[in-house]
């Protein structure tokens, strides 16, 4: 269940619809269900596969299997590590723009921001950059304070009940997603332009797929979801 709701995250809601739109629309999509089907399906099958076998961590798992194999679930818990801090910062963003979103007008619409575009709000209101000068600078930003320690104590507290608990939290975390996504796609086939749209996903520019960029954006996109 928890690996099921890593295919809908960011990587996918956020990232998945510019790398489509930069290889070549549906171009890109064929490049990424062939991934999908040879390198990340195996993949993944492999990881349930021998995570219901051993049942254990991954340092455990790998041992099990072939002792000097360890090396590689270390590498692992490092990478997770790595991801989980970056993760955790761009949820901090998220916070911030979901508490401020409960207002009539959201505040990063032109008419309520002076005429500013979403990328200014953003380094102005959000990130607080302009008081930082070109130099950057020491200051604790409170606002982001804040929404990355309410972050981290979410996701300590997630933790702190064990696997368990982690079980039950899956529910909402893989099944709320799936919810938000057919609404998100309800919404999206409304809008003005929503074909046109549709229609660059399904049509592909087959010439993108003789470049290596593409399967390598592919590639890695897969196992990035």
């Amino acid at each position: 269940m928890v690996l099921m709701g890593y295919a809908i995250g960011i990587g996918n809601v956020w990232r998945f619809p510019y790398m489509c739109g930069k290889y070549g629309g549906g171009a890109f999509m064929i490049a990424y269900l062939l991934s999908l089907c040879f390198i990340a399906g195996p993949l993944f099958i492999f990881e349930t596969v021998s995570g219901h076998k051993y049942q254990l961590g991954p340092v455990g798992t790998f041992t099990h299997m072939y002792a000097p194999w360890a090396s590689i679930a270390y590498v692992c818990v490092f990478m997770v590590f790595i991801i989980l801090t970056y993760y955790q910062a761009l949820l901090g963003w998220a916070v911030i723009y979901f508490v401020k979103s409960f207002t009539s007008k959201l505040p990063w619409h032109p008419d309520e921001c002076g005429g500013c575009t979403t990328k200014n709000y953003f380094n102005t209101d959000v990130l607080n950059s302009v008081s930082l000068g070109t130099e950057g600078g020491w200051d604790v930003q409170a606002q982001l304070f804040l929404a990355l320690l309410a972050v981290w104590a979410v996701t300590w507290m997630a933790l702190a009940g064990g696997k368990n608990t982690l079980g039950k939290i899956a529910y909402f975390t893989v099944c709320f997603p799936v919810f938000l996504m057919i609404v998100i796609f309800c919404k999206a086939v409304t809008l003005e332009g929503a074909g046109d749209g549709v229609s660059y996903y399904l049509t592909p520019e087959m010439s993108h797929l003789t470049k290596a960029t593409t399967w390598s954006a592919a590639a890695s996109q897969i196992l990035f979801s």
